[in-house]
């Protein structure tokens, strides 16, 4: 219920600005983007995320770091350099994400870089590298936009998240850049910077959510970070429980490590609103969730939980955002399958709990998990 009033809220403000914004034009500074693609071990994926990014027109050069991998990335990227001049294929032993992004930005000669990811498809056809150039012009150093799901050869549990994500992450960095004067991240999937930023603040490989850090690093640098609703990818997710639960260990472990790296940030405008909400939901929604599910359990009224897990305003806002959903995925088996996306809540809670208290505590997070790629249709 309290989360659903959250959304409420936030979903008024948010798209009252976006409404706002959307009357501003996308720059026409075509060819002034290079995209960095970092690579390890992405051949099921990588050719079509490089073939649609050369068709964009904002794309200069498409820099391909193949970041020591095993299998055939290394040929492929090969391969497609030789056929077109704008790939730059760039080969280095194994550093991690954060250091093949560096590599990447070092060969860059346009006054902008696009950092995507292997899996990860920009719509050559679409304006939006053209909206996060024009936020740039209006003052920005760095533009989050947002990322989606590639549902072809997916599953049913991507089609879950997909059914939600798009405009969940749209109006909770959009409420993020309001009240907290910055989006909570900008996404390693979707994002642009001015070129000589990253060269100032560089990316590090001290966590496992280097996009993370680098944002909440710009931040406290002073550089202007902000978000649009107008860049979307498509980025493909998981299809199975194992690698879910792998990534969001991942991310919320990473995240907690970030607010002992950050914690100057923690009683900033940025930290109270943008940094600490997240925190505060998954801490407070755990135990919200078993103050209410615990007494019908043992009273013996098992019944009476299911209306407790989907109580009507939940259903109202999940429901709205898988019309959302469906329309921009162009598939209405999206609305009802939104309600099954309470699953996320209760796995960020159960991350939280079981990892994330710990990462907070330590400072130590597991070894970075290669997510399971599978080959994708560009549509």
């Amino acid at each position: 219920m309290k989360p659903a009033l959250f959304f409420l809220i936030a979903a008024t403000v948010s798209l009252a600005w976006g409404l706002w914004r959307w009357r501003q034009k996308p720059s026409r500074a075509y060819g002034s983007v290079d995209a960095i693609v970092p690579a390890y071990n992405e051949e099921l994926c990588i050719a079509d995320s490089v073939i649609e990014l050369l068709k964009n027109k904002y794309v200069n050069n498409v820099i391909v770091v193949d970041d020591g991998s095993t299998d055939g990335t290394a040929a492929l990227i090969d391969e497609m350099a030789s056929y077109n001049p704008r790939v730059v294929a760039i080969h280095q032993r194994n550093t991690g994400k954060g250091g093949a992004l560096n590599t990447g930005v070092a060969r860059a000669t346009a006054p902008y870089v696009f950092l995507t990811d292997a899996d990860t498809v920009l719509p050559p056809d679409g304006e939006g590298l053209g909206y996060m150039i024009a936020e740039i012009k209006r003052g920005a150093d760095a533009v989050g936009g947002i990322p989606s799901s590639n549902l072809a050869g997916a599953g049913v549990l991507p089609h879950v998240a997909a059914s939600v994500k798009v405009p969940m992450i749209a109006l909770k960095r959009t409420f993020q850049q309001i009240t907290g004067g910055a989006p909570f991240i900008v996404s390693g999937a979707c994002g642009l910077f001015r070129t000589e930023v990253l060269r100032a603040v560089p990316f590090s490989d001290r966590t496992k959510v280097e996009d993370l850090d680098l944002t909440w690093s710009l931040i406290a640098s002073g550089y202007k970070v902000r978000q649009t609703w107008r860049c979307v990818v498509f980025s493909q997710e998981c299809n199975s429980l194992r690698s879910e639960w792998l990534r969001w260990r991942r991310w919320i472990i990473g995240y907690a490590v970030c607010m002992r790296l950050h914690r100057e940030l923690l009683l900033t405008r940025f930290g109270i609103f943008s940094i600490m909400p997240m925190f505060l939901v998954g801490i407070v929604g755990m135990g919200g969730y078993i103050y209410t599910l615990l007494p019908p359990v043992l009273a013996g009224q098992p019944t009476k939980v299911p209306f407790l897990l989907f109580p009507l305003m939940w259903l109202g806002v999940v429901t709205a955002m898988g019309a959302v959903s469906a329309v921009h995925q162009r598939r209405p088996l999206l609305i009802p399958m939104a309600s099954a996306a309470v699953f996320y809540v209760f796995l960020a809670y159960f991350v939280w709990l079981i990892h994330g208290l710990k990462g907070l505590l330590t400072g130590r997070e597991p070894k970075r998990d290669k997510p399971v790629r599978y080959a994708h249709v560009v549509a």
